[in-house]
């Protein structure tokens, strides 16, 4: 026999051996490997969380915008850009109350000049970034959303149920409506067939609130050029919201109702007394008809909002109407929630009157483009005694004040934009908008090229690129 066989041979026999004594000894079996599993109930994208029965699912967007405004002053910027990046988590767990959803979103934000203009800002839309910040660059962080949804109960940051058509196809934002963003809310929605709903709502009312301006003689904190701006006391009471929706295959329609409080503490100057506390209010009227005989996805949008003492449930808008101070072009205006108006001690709120007319409209030219057009016109009313308390700040009123003379004032504005999506959640798109306003004063522009300038009314053309990716 070769050697090489016997060695072959002893081998074999001390391997089985081996093996037949390894099976007599007692083994661990491994632990199961849970793999990921998809969620389907929930729509594309969810995945079970390993051990549990809720889905999730994990999403983003990258977004980067350009635009270019018509120029007015040498001092202004004429282009800006933002930088947008945003991230949420959508958790969902069927319960046998129904749905039980936790949902996050945040966005971080880098914007640099015309976009940096601060009214994101001063709704307190992104404060405090983790870069540098300077003269029209600014950097921002945003919660965007936070709330928890069981059955009909909603509590956390999320949208107002007062919005309905929310400049939902704008670039910009320059259409009449609540489009303030989210805010702070307790909510209940009972569902009742048919598609047919209602909504009561606690919403957080700091966000909502404007400026009061302050005419009382030598007024609390009054420039030189006459009138001053005091603030809001503190917070006594919410927002209260409520709205009736019916949506149905055709399309949807919303009447929504808000009640704002405005609550003044007492000026210096008038011995600390304050005015009565008033309570503005807000309605809104909105219907979308789909439009499915033009193309799949097409839909018409037709929306009225009035407001009196509670001016951002009107022109809340990106664009930055909302704020106390606004300017377009040469001309501006203002939208105070209330004006305080001499009469004895602590003088009278008076309050501003804001009513908005918006009609937009998305047609899909084929499946991988589509428009959106879209038009509004806005008009802000003080009442008399406001009126004719600020007709004699107006001769000093430079600029920089915006011509706040608390006289009406209105704007129109128009726009379009055309987006192509060469693959799924990829946008491209451009934006054109003409904004125009007037009012019943005329003012004298010392910052305006010519200097002193006198106008009444003046218009601006803003134009916008985006870019965008959802994942």
């Amino acid at each position: 026999m070769k050697f090489s066989s016997v060695l072959f041979s002893s081998a074999a026999l001390l391997a089985t051996g081996v093996a037949a004594q390894a099976a007599d000894l007692p083994s661990k079996k491994a632990a199961p490997v849970e793999y990921v599993r998809v969620c389907s109930t929930f729509g594309a994208g969810f995945f079970y969380i390993p051990g549990t029965d809720t889905c999730i699912r994990v999403g983003g967007r990258a977004r980067f915008e350009y635009q270019y405004n018509q120029p007015y002053e040498r001092a202004n910027n004429l282009t800006g850009s933002r930088a947008v990046g945003r991230m949420f988590l959508d958790a969902r767990t069927a319960t046998e109350y129904g749905l039980l959803r936790a949902y996050v979103r945040y966005e971080l934000h880098r914007r640099i000049g015309t976009l940096s203009s601060g009214t994101t800002n001063r709704i307190g839309q992104g404060f405090a970034g983790t870069s540098t910040d300077f003269t029209a660059a600014q950097t921002g962080v945003y919660l965007d959303r936070a709330f928890i949804q069981f059955g009909g109960l909603t509590a956390g940051r999320t949208q107002s149920a007062f919005e309905f058509y929310a400049g939902d196809l704008e670039f910009n934002g320059v259409t009449a409506g609540s489009s303030l963003g989210p805010t702070n809310l307790l909510s209940y929605t009972a569902s009742f067939g048919g598609g047919f709903s209602a909504t009561l709502s606690i919403e957080d009312g700091v966000e909502r609130r404007e400026a009061i301006s302050d005419l009382t003689a030598g007024g609390f904190g009054a420039p030189a050029g006459g009138f001053g701006y005091a603030g809001y006391s503190g917070n006594s009471a919410p927002d209260v919201v409520a709205a009736l929706n019916l949506t149905q295959g055709w399309g949807s329609a919303q009447l929504s109702g808000a009640l704002h409080q405005i609550r003044m503490a007492g000026p210096a100057a008038t011995g600390g007394y304050a005015p009565s506390t008033e309570y503005g209010f807000a309605v809104n009227a909105g219907v979308k008809i789909n439009l499915p005989m033009l193309a799949a996805g097409d839909a018409l949008y037709l929306q009225g909002t009035y407001a009196k003492g509670a001016s951002t449930y009107v022109t809340s808008n990106a664009f930055g109407f909302g704020k106390a101070l606004w300017g377009v072009g040469a001309f501006g205006g203002s939208a105070p929630d209330a004006v305080v108006v001499a009469n004895g001690g602590a003088g009278n709120l008076e309050l501003t009157t804001q009513w908005g007319l918006t009609a937009a409209m998305l047609h899909y030219w084929a499946p991988t483009v589509r428009q959106g057009l879209f038009a509004s016109y806005v008009k802000t009313d003080f009442s008399n005694a406001a009126s004719n308390a600020g007709a004699k700040y107006a001769p000093g009123i430079a600029a920089n004040f915006n011509g706040n003379t608390f006289r009406d004032w209105d704007y129109y504005a128009i726009g379009t934009n055309l987006i192509w999506s060469p693959v799924k959640d990829l946008d491209i798109g451009v934006e054109v908008e003409y904004v125009r306003a007037s009012g019943s004063y005329t003012l004298t522009q010392f910052k305006s090229d010519p200097t002193g300038k006198l106008v009444n009314k003046d218009d601006q053309i803003i134009s916008r690129i985006r870019i965008q990716r959802d994942f």
